[in-house]
């Protein structure tokens, strides 16, 4: 697992020592860093810290301001049209796919997430959780996409009511810049909490018990809160992810038989160039 005290120097001397280039986003595919991710499944996690650390220009930053919104936007629509997809990370990877194309340089994020809507609303406060009787599972996936720390499109895949997605923005592209405590009933659910409790764990070792990487990956990769149309929302990273095929390969969902590499030469890649 990656350490807390990691700086971009080590990292950059890291991937240099191994003949990895970082010179473009998604070299998390090239030869050598899969050779040391088949030794160590945690590695990825060494590309995304370098993300959130990489330097960054104003130039490049407003660029990224412009494009993601309309990428986002745009799978947002396809999201809607298609109707049948699930919270998982293959939408997630072909923006990511999508992103990098367009020099952009970003990763997925599986997590959970915690929605406090605002009191008028009457809702009940909505967990989704990673850690549940049955292990680890993924309750939540978004993307990070410096200076966007939460970029989002994932609700319309989840089951929220008519009255719920009135107090949400459809997706979101935020800076998220407030860095919270991830709460243990964030990410354990309520009912494995309890079992815990009957059995006399510790609160303070609950995540020793059922997944002490979890607990280490979020001091690595902090909590972060967003406000969206007055509800606060919470996403705890719980690990990080990327696309095992190359973007052409990435055929298993279409958008009016069009694949995610077939909508970006289509249509969003000239909206790109335009700008």
């Amino acid at each position: 697992m990656i350490k807390n005290s990691i700086t971009y120097t080590d990292l950059l001397e890291d991937f240099t020592n191994r003949n990895i280039p970082v010179d473009v986003p998604g070299f998390y595919d090239h030869p050598n860093f899969m050779q040391v991710e088949e030794k160590n499944a945690s590695y990825l996690s060494n590309y995304a810290k370098f993300i959130d650390y990489r330097p960054r220009e104003q130039s490049y930053d407003d660029y990224v301001r412009y494009v993601a919104p309309m990428v986002v936007k745009i799978f947002h629509e396809k999201i809607i049209e298609h109707g049948s997809l699930k919270p998982d990370t293959s939408v997630a990877g072909l923006i990511s796919k999508t992103l990098e194309k367009m020099n952009i340089w970003n990763y997925v994020v599986k997590g959970s997430m915690t929605l406090d809507f605002p009191v008028e609303s009457q809702i009940d406060t909505r967990h989704f959780w990673s850690l549940d009787h049955d292990g680890f599972k993924t309750a939540h996936v978004w993307l990070v996409v410096p200076p966007f720390y939460v970029v989002d499109v994932a609700f319309l895949l989840h089951p929220f009511s008519e009255t719920e997605l009135k107090y949400v923005a459809p997706f979101i592209c935020a800076d998220a810049n407030q860095i919270i405590e991830a709460e243990i009933e964030d990410v354990i659910s309520d009912g494995y909490c309890s079992h815990l409790q009957k059995i006399n764990v510790p609160r303070s070792d609950y995540f020793a018990v059922i997944s002490p990487q979890t607990e280490k990956f979020i001091n690595v990769f902090p909590a972060r809160e967003v406000l969206s149309s007055s509800t606060k929302i919470k996403y705890i990273p719980v690990s990080v992810s990327a696309p095992d095929v190359s973007f052409e390969q990435m055929t298993s969902i279409r958008f009016q038989g069009q694949t995610g590499f077939e909508l970006y030469e289509n249509v969003i890649k000239g909206l790109v160039e335009k700008y």
